[in-house]
């Protein structure tokens, strides 16, 4: 990503078919994960039901590679940063409430704007502010809630969650929206800015 190598990271790519066995070699190797946008979850992996007509899921392999790569950054305290799919898999590694297709999902597809507001005294808020901000989405699928382990931090205008922070001190932070869209937005740039700032003191 361009915002990455603005931001002052060099962004490495891993397969979508890589192994359990590889995220372990490769972690070790990183300052930070970012879980990108993609296709739409698989609830079966989790006991869930099958999808809906409108989901498109990506390939289990896929999936699994992706619950494997936050949950080893999490035990290493290494910083995460999910976006949209990448957001839900981190709200997923945590047993989150999942919604498969929202009700008024044309409100939140095709990289319609809304604003988002952060909560106050949250990550979100530390690094963006806590004044509404405009943001581009691209989704039909949501976490419900934050679940019990995780802590919801902005929402749109209409209720759906669209950020989610793991409290700690470790930088693990969840948008549903695709800040990489925006790259022109003040928003933007200080969240890409604060992800790899957090990466680099995870190095020193």
């Amino acid at each position: 990503m361009p915002v990455l190598r603005e931001a002052g990271a060099i962004p490495v790519l891993i397969p979508g078919d890589a192994t359990a066995a590889d995220v372990e070699a490769i972690l070790p190797r990183l300052d930070g994960v970012l879980m990108t946008g993609g296709d739409d979850a698989d609830l079966r992996a989790f006991g869930g039901p099958a999808p809906l007509p409108e989901c498109k899921p990506a390939p289990i392999e896929q999936q699994e590679m992706n619950l494997s790569l936050v949950r080893g950054a999490i035990a290493a305290g290494m910083p995460v940063l999910g976006i949209c799919y990448g957001m839900q898999m981190l709200g997923l590694a945590y047993d989150t409430p999942f919604i498969q297709h929202l009700n008024g999902s044309s409100d939140h597809t095709g990289g319609i704007r809304h604003t988002v507001t952060a909560t106050p005294g949250s990550r979100l808020a530390t690094l963006l502010g806590t004044d509404a901000f405009e943001v581009p989405s691209y989704h039909h699928q949501a976490l419900e809630s934050a679940g019990d382990s995780l802590q919801a931090t902005a929402w749109s205008p209409d209720g759906i969650l669209e950020a989610i922070e793991l409290p700690g001190p470790a930088f693990t932070l969840g948008v549903q929206w695709h800040p990489e869209k925006a790259p022109e937005s003040e928003a933007s740039k200080r969240l890409f800015s604060g992800f790899v700032a957090a990466a680099k003191d995870y190095r020193k």
